[in-house]
């Protein structure tokens, strides 16, 4: 019962640990994306003050001034204290991350009171304000407020809600509650303008968000790794210094055996000279099994002395380990051959290794008459085999079972080490890359990189993280991070051998990371160039609609009908121009989604065509020659009536617009049985050939256009159009003298209902 509950404790403490790692990578991240916030709010600081005074000048002659003085003074009082509070709190130190996290919040509190202020402020312009334009004014005003807001909060994304919002909702409020038309659409776009910041700055949050984040998990992984082989490393270094002073005491045993041996082969004429000095049991036993000779060693191995010994024989010794051991061969030596063995038991004193030689001895007649006995005591030598071996098991042991890839080399350049990691990794056992000629020829098919490798190997240059991408099993590739140490610290029988980590994810996370970085560049710069656009393109008819409405405002009771007509007229041509322009905006943003709808339906395209050449002619100068020549077999075809108007229209306004001094615009439609072909030739002033490659981007517009407005959206809506149709666009044009552009469109296959 306690074990459970200690379980379900530790499964508790495991589950709240992960949460705080979570919530202290949140903070960090955070805490990093508000420091470099903190290091530009000042230039936001002053701008609002500087706004505030901007304002309150302009609007100074069509409001009361005791507020208005009131509401600025309150601003610039604010912005003084946020730059007093930022500046004090930073005092030319690095934020730490709490004291960053403390500040984000101070931050985001003063800078919502910052938002309802300028909230408070249109409100007060807008209702209190008798000129059209002033309340127009504050609404541009909000508008780049926000888009700053934007720019300048976006590290801090509670701060940008708490200026944002509230600014926006109270001053479309102020337009809702006037209730007059243009108002309302104003409040409208005010509300629209503030979706699309919001949206923006959401995703450009996020991303900067990953990008730290990405950095720290990357410093981390960074960090484990590098202790990992620090630690293999000295693991290393430690066993291959125990193999190496076992090897030299294995020399220096083998050495001693060897100087024994040949010692023991001298003749009976050397042997009274040195048998007494030799670690060795040298004994004579004579046919009768009695001792004859034993040497000094002989005391120690029976506990008898010397002289004692001989005579005597060897059943009264039954007792010793040596003659138990010799009993089952004396018949075999003699017999006339030598016996050699060696022999363990257990003692008292533990257990006990011999070397045995059993040397028969010959008469003058040749006959057998006993047999010479040399002994030597190998149970230290044994013990340190033993324990040699032991350590070679486990210094096996910790390779094959090291969380990093090891392999090694013989001198031939075929593998002799591959370790279990190496087979998880690749896939390859063992018994398919050991002792394998053609191993490397697996692992590394492309045969440049297989030498190239195989030569840094066996010419022992150490590296450190080289990245090689290595075949698997399976056919993938993976990238290995390798480190060669292998000349720092050789290994005997090892020509080459070397430690790699598995660095796929890091390479992947690092490509994924560039491509966010590409990716966060192209949505500032289509930011920039939307910001830009709408700025401009919505201005020019708002500034007529305004200019019309107050003449009218002002002057309806003394103008004619014909005026007032006319007034009326250019209200609701620019009304169409800015819901144009808002179509042309959702079309390109579905386009861009994949959400642009293609539905083929019989038409009449002779009709569309004269349509909207007539349409292009009412926009057009009276320099202008529009021209419709048509060649075909039927009028009736299967198109998207919807996307070919886009075409159409935005390839005749285009000749239009850009052939400012007038001149002839062909329109030629040539239809063959399976597809038809739309070409449009101005005189205009043409492509330049510098940047032709971004001509299908939104928002992109060449520098030889001048004064000439436009969105930048034809071009895209059109190939999207001519893309969805699976058709061909192409284009002729030589700058200064006209262009020339193709669309091939395939005729669609409907269903019979459908004609």
């Amino acid at each position: 019962m306690n074990a459970a509950n200690n379980e379900f404790l530790s499964g508790n403490d495991s589950f709240s640990y992960a949460n705080r790692v979570s919530q202290d990578v949140t903070a960090r991240c955070n805490a990093e994306l508000y420091r470099t916030f903190h290091k530009q709010i000042y230039a936001a600081i002053i701008v609002s003050a500087l706004n505030a005074i901007l304002v309150a000048s302009v609007v100074w002659s069509s409001v009361p001034h005791v507020p208005l003085v009131a509401w600025a003074s309150f601003l610039i009082g604010l912005s003084v204290l946020r730059f007093l509070i930022f500046a004090l709190r930073r005092r030319g130190k690095v934020l730490a991350d709490k004291e960053a996290i403390t500040l984000r919040r101070a931050a985001t509190a003063v800078i919502s009171v910052g938002g309802v202020a300028w909230g408070v402020g249109a409100v007060f312009v807008i209702l209190s304000s008798d000129s059209m334009v002033h309340q127009v004014f504050m609404a541009f005003v909000i508008a780049g407020m926000g888009a700053g807001a934007m720019a300048g909060l976006t590290f801090c994304l509670p701060a940008f809600y708490g200026f944002c919002l509230p600014a926006v909702f109270m001053s479309a409020g102020a337009y809702f509650a006037v209730g007059e038309q243009p108002h309302i659409v104003m409040g409208a776009m005010v509300f629209l303008f503030a979706a699309m910041l919001t949206y923006f700055a959401r995703n450009v949050y996020h991303s900067m968000f990953n990008s730290v984040r990405l950095r720290f998990e990357n410093t981390e992984l960074f960090q484990r790794a590098a202790e990992a082989r620090e630690t293999a490393d000295a693991l290393v270094v430690e066993r291959t210094a125990e193999l190496r002073h076992a090897n030299q005491e294995l020399e220096r045993r083998m050495g001693e055996q060897a100087v024994a041996e040949k010692v023991a082969r001298e003749r009976e004429r050397q042997l009274r000279l040195i048998t007494d000095n030799l670690p060795v049991l040298i004994a004579f036993i004579g046919r009768d099994l009695c001792f004859r000779f034993g040497n000094k060693s002989s005391e120690t191995w029976f506990a008898i002395p010397q002289g004692e010994l001989i005579g005597m024989h060897i059943s009264e010794l039954s007792g010793s380990m040596l003659i138990e051991a010799i009993q089952p061969h004396i018949d075999e030596v003699l017999t006339g051959r030598m016996v050699t063995f060696e022999d363990g038991r257990d003692s008292e004193y533990g257990p006990r290794f011999h070397r045995i030689q059993l040397v028969p001895h010959r008469g003058e007649e040749g006959e057998t008459d006993g047999f010479v006995i040399l002994a030597q005591d190998r149970t230290e030598e044994r013990l340190a085999e033993a324990a040699l071996k032991e350590s070679e098991d486990s210094l096996r042991s910790v390779i094959q079972n090291m969380p990093v890839m090891m392999f090694a080399l013989d001198e031939m350049g075929n593998t002799i080490v591959w370790n279990r990691e190496c087979e998880r990794i690749t896939g390859f056992s063992a018994e398919e890359i050991v002792g394998n000629p053609k191993g490397l020829n697996v692992l590394y098919p492309n045969e440049e990189s297989r030498n190239e490798i195989r030569e840094a190997l066996l010419t022992h240059s150490d590296y450190r993280d080289w990245e090689w991408e290595i075949t698997c099993s399976d056919g993938s590739e993976k990238a290995i991070s390798w480190f060669n140490i292998s000349r720092m610290y050789p290994v005997p029988g090892w020509a080459a051998w070397q430690m790699g980590f598995d660095v796929s994810d890091r390479k992947r996370a690092r490509l994924e990371l560039e491509e966010a970085l590409v990716k966060e560049k192209e949505l500032g710069e289509l930011k920039s160039r939307f910001v830009a656009m709408a700025s401009h393109e919505f201005r020019t008819p708002l500034t007529i609609i305004q200019a019309s409405v107050d003449l009218l405002d002002q002057y309806s009771d003394r103008m004619e009908e014909e005026n007032k007509s006319k007034y009326l007229h250019e209200i609701s041509r620019e009304v169409s121009n800015i819901t144009d322009l808002l179509d042309d905006i959702l079309t390109i943003g579905r386009a861009e989604a994949g959400r642009l709808e293609f539905r083929p339906v019989m038409m009449n395209l002779h009709a569309l065509c004269a349509d909207l050449v007539d349409k292009a002619k009412l926009a057009a100068k009276p320099e202008h020659v529009l021209v419709l020549n048509w060649t075909g077999a039927r009028d009736d075809v299967a198109l998207d009536v919807q996307l070919v108007r886009h075409m159409v229209s935005n390839l005749l306004s285009n000749a239009v617009k850009y052939s400012p001094d007038g001149g002839l615009v062909r329109f030629e439609v040539i239809q063959v049985p399976d597809q038809i072909c739309l070409a449009v030739t101005d005189t205009g002033i043409g492509i330049p050939e510098h940047g032709r490659e971004h001509i299908f981007e939104a928002f992109h517009r060449f520098p030889n256009v001048g004064a000439i407005s436009g969105t930048g959206l034809g071009m895209a809506i059109l190939k999207r159009s001519v893309e969805r149709h699976g058709g061909e666009i192409d284009f002729e044009s030589t700058e200064g003298e006209g262009t020339t552009w193709s669309v091939t469109l395939p005729l669609s296959r409907v269903p019979p209902e459908d004609f």
